[in-house]
């Protein structure tokens, strides 16, 4: 486990342009090793137990202002034990310089302190309590957001509305689960201030009743919002121009919206429609036809389709690649390797290649084959890896593992004879359940992996 009070440093904006770019440390000993880093002026660093300050300091004359001159830098300084992680922290702000911020890392460094690991700031705020656990993984859900959505969910997380919701629900398993194991432990007490010896059962199945409704309805607002933020897996058509993809997309989504000819090069641009209702749904996306990216396209416009076709088949989580019948065993193969579908289009056309396995044999006039074609895009969508985030997993497994020792307690309440250990055994499986996701009780281990994702100086 790593040890919450060594000194630690590490730059904490992007790489890049900018007007600013802060160096972000902590640990102890974190006010002497400023003082020799920099001209702080009176009155100094806010002491210990004091609100946070904002000082206006120099680079010291005797370090870095030797190579760099006495530049201004703004600290803002959390002497502790109050503050983000609970400790002394401090975040330099510097003119955005990746030289001028390296050097002062590494002149850190050279009085006593060590470069962070990825996520040990925000680890170190998990540790002193200032976040839970479902905060925590927002961080790095925030670094890694690629959408306004993204970005939106990441945020509601880290305004901690999941984690309290929870915590207060553990809060009350406990709370059942030490009147039930008292009146176990007291049921022979026959003195006038024994502990009563028969919980009302009533009031506890209500009370697990609420349990329950409070969990579903944090797992069903996160899985909502996960839904709406994440984009559903994008199926591609792919192939040679002129093998019938056209065709193929408008019979899968049962209606013609792609421009369908026999004249190479008639798709331009890229369709996109919704397959699927319920069960593993996806995008299905209807591209150019892919070229030789040897062969000169004859225009500009074909120019930029054929950039935004491999851009989409970037974007691709599987390929469905198209073969002509009527034009033997093609070589095409597709630009990446995903999982893939093989099809075998214009099969009314054409039998010398059916029958030999190169694929599913479809034909979009006569319908050979679609319903299976469909068949195959379903089954392996559902293969595809769960497109939540690590964090989105474990908060969805950590609620249906406490539902269900909800349920089993809820059962053996409403039985005619009611067994207060096994209750209170269930009741225990739904409060570890809710205390791993919250990380109330968690290893040292899961910890290492969790916070190890996160970026370096976050």
């Amino acid at each position: 486990m790593w040890c919450p009070d060594e000194l630690i440093v590490a730059p904490a904006t992007v790489a890049g342009p900018g007007l600013r770019g802060i160096v972000r440390l902590a640990g102890q000993g974190l006010a002497p090793l400023l003082n020799r880093l920099l001209e702080i002026p009176a009155p100094g660093l806010a002491a210990a137990g004091s609100p946070p300050r904002l000082v206006r300091a120099r680079l010291a004359a005797a370090g870095l202002a030797d190579s760099w001159g006495a530049l201004p830098v703004d600290v803002l300084y959390w002497p502790g034990p109050g503050g983000p992680v609970g400790g002394p922290l401090a975040e330099l702000q510097l003119p955005s310089s990746g030289p001028l911020l390296a050097a002062v890392v590494t002149a850190v460094c050279g009085l006593g302190g060590r470069l962070a690991r990825g996520g040990e700031f925000t680890l170190r705020a998990f540790l002193a309590g200032r976040l839970d656990l479902v905060q925590a993984e927002a961080v790095l859900a925030v670094v890694d957001a690629r959408s306004p959505d993204e970005l939106a969910l990441a945020l509601d997380r880290l305004a901690a509305g999941a984690g309290v919701g929870l915590q207060a629900v553990r809060n009350t398993l406990l709370d059942l689960l030490a009147d039930i194991e008292a009146a176990i432990d007291f049921a022979d007490e026959t003195a006038p201030d024994a502990v009563p010896v028969t919980p009302h059962w009533d009031d506890v199945a209500a009370r697990i009743s609420q349990c329950d409704e409070a969990i579903t309805a944090v797992a069903t607002g996160l899985a909502a919002r996960d839904a709406a933020a994440a984009d559903l897996p994008r199926v591609v058509l792919v192939g040679p121009p002129n093998v019938g993809k056209s065709s193929l997309f408008n019979a899968l989504i049962g209606h013609a919206a792609a421009l369908v000819a026999d004249e190479p090069g008639t798709t331009r641009d890229w369709l996109e429609a919704r397959l699927g209702a319920d069960e593993a749904p996806c995008i299905l996306v209807d591209l150019p036809g892919l070229v030789d990216p040897g062969a000169d396209p004859s225009d500009a416009v074909s120019t930029a389709a054929q950039a935004h076709a491999q851009t989409e088949c970037g974007r691709a989580a599987a390929v469905i690649v198209c073969r002509d019948a009527t034009g033997g065993a093609s070589s095409f193969e597709p630009p990446m390797a995903l999982p893939q579908i093989d099809v075998l289009t214009r099969c009314d056309r054409s039998h010398s290649v059916r029958g030999l396995g190169l694929g599913i044999e479809t034909s979009s006039l006569t319908g050979i084959g679609i319903d299976e074609l469909r068949r195959s895009i379903r089954e392996t969508v559902a293969r595809l890896p769960p497109r939540g985030s690590p964090a989105t997993v474990r908060l969805a497994v950590g609620c249906q593992t406490a539902r269900a020792g909800l349920a089993a307690a809820a059962r053996s309440v409403a039985g005619d004879w009611v067994d207060e250990s096994l209750v209170a055994s269930h009741l225990r499986r739904a409060a570890d359940a809710v205390a791993e996701v919250t990380g109330t009780a968690i290893g040292t281990d899961v910890l290492d992996r969790i916070f190890s994702r996160h970026c370096i100086g976050k």
